[in-house]
């Protein structure tokens, strides 16, 4: 088995179906990155972000406003720059470190759980390692798989520091499409297990999933240990020592060997400048690097390979290829490279690994070391970075006659706090993918970089672990923007780090508010609009800032843009009709200011409106309505800025010298007919769209009662045309 080279974004990503909703979790998280090329995919943005920033944005809140996108984050490494209104929940409880991402489309859901964190580095550079799959609602495992990814996602949101409003909606998109699935039968098979720390420890996982009967003969474990990501450092009786014991022991036997993939991280590209001819004799035992060119298709193609010299003798020189396979070269032809600089020895590689506990694992176990050059060369010949970030675990059994190896992918690292300790018990939020496959499946086959190196010849080295710093940003629990009302509302956390004194907080260039110490409960700021340059609060305090996102309390209520807020009954009735786009109607009031959209509006109505205005406008609506492949894109229509509520309280609150009465009730019956005669399409989220629309009719028929005419005799025949004579009675 070979892990395929894909790039995670078109894999899992780009759809020629349209997105429900989408969530991702991530342990480092960079919001331009995100915006830019991820949100740009799974929302098929057209926009170019550089190019066309404004219009890119303006797009990328309408995508966001229909389709609902959370994601998930370590509150202590994530960076600012965010400026798109998704859900972007922060943990602090516990080291958030799962890499998750579920995407919703109407016939099937995608999944990817791996390595790779929500940054340019992890989808694009880093050599990660992601397990993923379609999906299908109606599949018995699939929607168990599901299940339990929701369930997952349930044990985040409890974690967050408030309670956001995007998840909710995609866990109901998901739920109405797989509830009525069954669960798969007792003797259904299960390929692949979604695991996380939330109900048991990794170690635990894997305990479960091994046969009772099993004998464990070799165990593979490829990570970085002791990156960034996890802040563990190992020592002589804790961290890996006793997560190598706990998996070398996982079933009673004779001691497994032990294959570890580690980074290279100084692994050389070219011979050190300014050194003498290499001594073959002195490169006995050590890891050499052939650096050559070939010919592929007619094309000149730089390699560079790494091996080991096991032995030489007077015509001969017999090498250890970086797969582990034997291999040999003549003496004089091994030598001619050498004279060449086509050949050198390399210095021992440096592995970020605790020394002694690998030692004292060693006196028991075989260890073969597995080195993942960071360092690699382009076709062209340049240098090129691909540092190991993969996460891998393998355990090789013999059970009833047959020889399987249990795969653990994901986001653990090999450390006490990732693996041994679930979160109940102080462990990392962690998430994978449990795979049984057939016959004995080593590293080398799953990565093919990997280059074997005697463990001897490796320089251990420990790494330091970062320094924590005060994060007086902990103080804020929410930032919330209300479109409608035009109010941010921060609220103060009950507890956070002490010694905070004088603070501020800034949007963009402007202050809104400051103090010294923390407050308590929540403060609203009012006339406040969220632009398109940032959607942040930045808190000042102690010499530095921090960036605290702003969640919007209702995407429905946010402008696309701020020149399209506050819409007028003229405007609005142009837009439903499509008589005048958004994107125009947006640049007409930018740079003509109200005059300049004036005149186009008169140049569309006349002197003013009528009813074939306003009838024309709701049956642009019901068009919107029945094209909605969202719930949220249906509450949009319905109940948004530009829907049938914001345009029919407009018209109903004119003043009376312009329009009568009866005009505006006779708008409001036409209204109530289009949606009474709605017929939506059979889809999964038809009950909730439902519920909208009759939650909009009953207002509709609250305010018709009120207004409905006194006295006119014209009005039974239109009573009896609208079919309202249950809600007026006679007349």
């Amino acid at each position: 088995m070979m892990i395929e080279s894909r790039r995670l974004i078109e894999q899992v990503l780009v759809s020629e179906q349209p997105c429900l909703g989408a969530v991702f979790c991530s342990y480092t998280f960079d919001p331009s990155y995100f915006e830019d090329r991820i949100l740009r995919a799974l929302l098929r943005l057209q926009g170019d972000p550089e190019e066309e920033a404004v219009r890119y944005h303006e797009e990328a809140r309408a995508a966001l406003r229909e389709t609902p996108v959370a994601c998930f984050v370590d509150a202590r490494v994530r960076r600012g720059g965010r400026r798109l209104p998704y859900d972007l929940q922060l943990i602090r409880e516990r080291t958030f470190h799962p890499k998750v991402i579920l995407v919703l489309y109407d016939g099937e859901a995608r999944v990817a759980v791996g390595s790779g964190n929500a940054t340019r580095p992890g989808h694009e550079q880093n050599a990660e390692l992601f397990f993923t799959r379609t999906l299908r609602y109606d599949v018995p495992a699939d929607a168990a798989f599901l299940r339990n990814v929701d369930r997952f996602l349930r044990s985040c949101a409890a974690l967050a520091t408030h309670p956001g409003t995007q998840l909710t909606l995609v866990r109901s998109a998901l739920a109405a499409r797989i509830s009525d699935t069954p669960f798969p039968s007792g003797q259904a098979p299960t390929d692949a297990l979604f695991v996380d720390t939330f109900s048991a420890s990794m170690l635990d996982h894997l305990r479960e999933a091994l046969p009772e009967d099993a004998r464990v003969t070799r165990v593979g474990i490829l990570s970085p240990f002791f990156e960034l990501d996890d802040l563990d450092i190992a020592n002589d009786t804790t961290g890996l020592a006793s997560v190598l014991s706990e998996l070398l022991a996982l079933r009673p036997g004779s001691p497994p060997p032990l294959d570890l993939g580690v980074p290279w991280e100084d692994a050389p590209l070219a011979p050190p400048y300014g050194g003498g001819t290499p001594v073959l004799a002195e490169g006995e035992g050590r890891l050499w690097a052939s650096r050559y060119r070939e010919s592929v298709d007619g094309e000149d193609i730089e390699r560079l390979e790494y091996f080991g010299v096991n032995r030489v003798t007077a015509k001969r020189v017999e090498i250890q290829l970086g797969s582990g396979r034997p291999g040999r070269y003549e003496r004089d032809a091994f030598e001619h490279e050498v004279a060449e600089g086509r050949m050198w020895p390399v210095e021992p590689p440096t592995v970020h690994a605790p020394r002694r506990i690998l030692e004292r694992i060693v006196r028991e176990h075989e260890i073969q070391l597995w080195l993942h050059p960071t360092a690699t060369l382009t076709p062209a010949g340049r240098a090129s970075r691909r540092p190991l970030h993969a996460k891998l675990f393998l355990l090789t059994v013999t059970t009833a006659g047959r020889t399987l190896t249990y795969a653990l992918i994901g986001s653990a690292n090999a450390s006490a706090a990732a693996l041994s300790c679930g979160v109940e018990q102080g462990g990392n939020v962690e998430a994978g993918v449990l795979l049984c496959l057939d016959g004995e499946v080593r590293l080398s086959e799953m990565l093919p970089s990997l280059v074997c190196a005697p463990f001897e010849s490796a320089r251990f080295e420990e790494r330091d672990a970062p320094g924590a710093e005060v994060d007086f940003s902990a103080w804020l629990e929410d930032v919330v923007h209300d479109a409608a009302a035009r109010t941010l509302t921060v609220t103060w956390s009950q507890q956070g780090p002490g010694g905070l004194g004088g603070w501020a907080w800034w949007y963009l260039d402007r202050e809104l508010a400051k103090g010294v110490g923390p407050r308590s409960g929540p403060v609203v700021l009012s006339d406040f609009d969220l632009a398109a340059a940032g959607a942040e609060l930045e808190f000042r305090a102690a010499g530095r800032s921090w960036l605290v996102p702003i969640r919007v309390a209702d995407l429905a209520m946010l402008p696309t843009s701020a020149h399209l807020a506050g819409l007028g009954v003229r405007e609005l009735l142009a837009l439903l009709a499509r008589r005048v786009g958004a994107e125009r109607l947006s640049t007409l009031r930018e740079q003509r200011g109200v005059a300049g959209v004036d005149s186009v509006l008169d140049s569309v109505f006349g002197e003013g409106f009528g009813p074939t205005d306003v009838f024309k406008a709701w049956w642009g609506l019901k068009e919107d309505l029945l094209a909605a492949s969202t719930v949220s894109a249906f509450r949009y229509r319905l109940l948004g800025p530009t829907g049938a509520r914001t345009l029919w309280e407009r018209l109903r609150d004119l003043p009376r010298d312009s329009v009568s009465d009866d005009e505006i009730w006779v708008y409001g019956c036409e209204l109530l007919r289009e949606l009474e005669q709605l017929v939506l399409p059979e889809s999964a989220d038809l009950e909730a769209k439902q519920a909208l629309l009759a939650e909009l009719r009953t207002l509709l028929r609250a305010d018709l009662t009120r207004l409905r005419p006194r006295g006119a005799g014209w009005l039974d025949g239109v009573v009896r045309f609208y079919g309202l004579e249950g809600t007026h009675g006679k007349t």
